[in-house]
């Protein structure tokens, strides 16, 4: 009989071929890659390299069930009510979601985003297994809720007033501050801004804190515009406007996000300030937006990729019953200098 094509197609890997390849029984086999029994780490180790190098791909919907589990982690940015965002207002929350997304898949499970809640229990209404929540405000409900039911929660950014409990991915937001105001004095600036959001979530704390000690361990004034509405083009125009009326007005501005920082563009452009040349202006997010800017908007590139690679992967060992092996993990930024800032090359 002639073999149909469909006859010469490898065969998957099983659970049966991952047992003979690490030597043990299917049994421990499902204990060691589901985070189930008393298996040593050894053991554990040995059968996960050995379903690794075979391609074994457990299916999510049978792991599930044998778990007790939906297959179904969520993915969503706290935010007051009261605060015009969303996920999809800034390129950075793409790119940690989109990480996020890939991460959850490869591990057998799927990522689901939720809007930003308007209704504190709009996440307790979907039955997930665990939940990565972008910026947590202070004391959000949500949170609260999720903890309550059980289900495991990595926050990307701290809780404030909450940071040594739970489960967080974070940057050193005060260092990267401080590292772009170094920048920005170095390029000869005497009078530098702040614009960013209230001090209800981390990084924006973070920034406050780390302008203000700056300021203060040099002798500046502290020039900050806070946006409260709307954390868009429109919010940082209007925020700009207001430091450019003052007298004198700041030579150089340091804004908490891209979206912000564009707007803080246009304020300067429709002065008929010159940037670099009149004010110097950096971001503390980047995105495509940033780099195809007229100039181009030196920024800090927080790795969001990165951020959303790891919450993902602490909140899979979470539900799967794992201790990660941290549980802050702070991960690594980059200043990335373009034209907004180089006075100096433009004066050449």
């Amino acid at each position: 009989m002639t073999a149909s094509p469909s006859d010469d197609r490898p065969r998957p890997a099983s659970i049966r071929d991952v047992a003979e390849a690490a030597g043990v029984s299917i049994t421990t086999v499902s204990h060691a890659l589901n985070g189930k029994g008393r298996i040593a780490a050894s053991t554990r180790e040995r059968v996960r390299r050995a379903a690794k190098e075979i391609g074994y791909r457990p299916s999510a919907s049978a792991r599930s069930l044998a778990g007790g589990r939906t297959g179904l982690l969520a993915l969503s940015v706290s935010s007051p009510t009261d605060l015009l965002l969303s996920l999809a207002d800034v390129d950075y929350f793409m790119q940690l979601t989109n990480a996020a997304t890939i991460t959850a898949l490869e591990a057998g499970y799927a990522l689901v985003t939720l809007p930003v809640a308007k209704d504190e229990s709009l996440l307790t209404r979907v039955n997930v297994d665990g939940a990565v929540i972008v910026d947590p405000v202070a004391r959000d409900p949500s949170i609260a809720h999720l903890r309550e039911r059980g289900v495991p929660v990595v926050t990307t950014g701290r809780e404030l007033g909450s940071e040594e409990r739970g489960w967080w991915v974070d940057n050193d937001h005060r260092a990267s501050t401080r590292w772009a105001l170094d920048h920005l004095e170095a390029q000869g600036a005497k009078r530098v801004a702040l614009i960013t959001g209230p001090p209800i979530v981390s990084y924006s704390a973070d920034l406050i804190a780390a302008y203000t000690g700056w300021c203060a361990e040099r002798g500046y004034e502290p020039l900050t515009e806070t946006v409260t509405r709307s954390a868009t083009e429109a919010g940082g125009y209007a925020a700009a406007t207001r430091l450019f009326t003052r007298s004198p007005p700041p030579d150089a501005i340091y804004v908490g996000l891209d979206r912000l920082a564009l707007g803080a563009l246009l304020a300067a452009q429709a002065r008929g300030l010159s940037v670099p040349g009149d004010v110097l202006l950096a971001a503390c997010t980047d995105s495509a937006a940033s780099r195809a800017a007229d100039p181009p908007l030196t920024a800090v590139n927080l790795g969001p990729e990165r951020i959303g690679h790891a919450a993902a992967e602490m909140l899979i060992d979470l539900v799967e019953g794992r201790e990660p092996a941290e549980a802050h993990r702070v991960m690594p930024v980059e200043l990335v200098v373009r034209d907004s800032t180089e006075r100096m090359a433009a004066r050449v």
